[in-house]
């Protein structure tokens, strides 16, 4: 859970070191990474990072 929690801490200072989610109707404000079992989805918007969704990735999508 550790290296779950550094990688998430780094947004700090580069929040778009991660790619765009391409499972959402996306315009280039959420992104997405995987960490072991975890899918992390976040928001970027006016400086601040939001975290959306911390998903075990084992889990069948939902639709949005």
């Amino acid at each position: 859970m550790t290296e779950v929690y550094e990688s998430v801490s780094i947004l700090s200072t580069d929040s778009e070191i991660y790619k765009l989610d391409l499972l959402k109707i996306n315009k280039g404000s959420i992104r997405a990474f995987q960490k072991h079992s975890y899918r992390i989805s976040y928001l970027i918007k006016d400086n601040e990072v939001y975290i959306l969704r911390v998903k075990h990735s084992r889990k069948e999508p939902l639709k949005y």
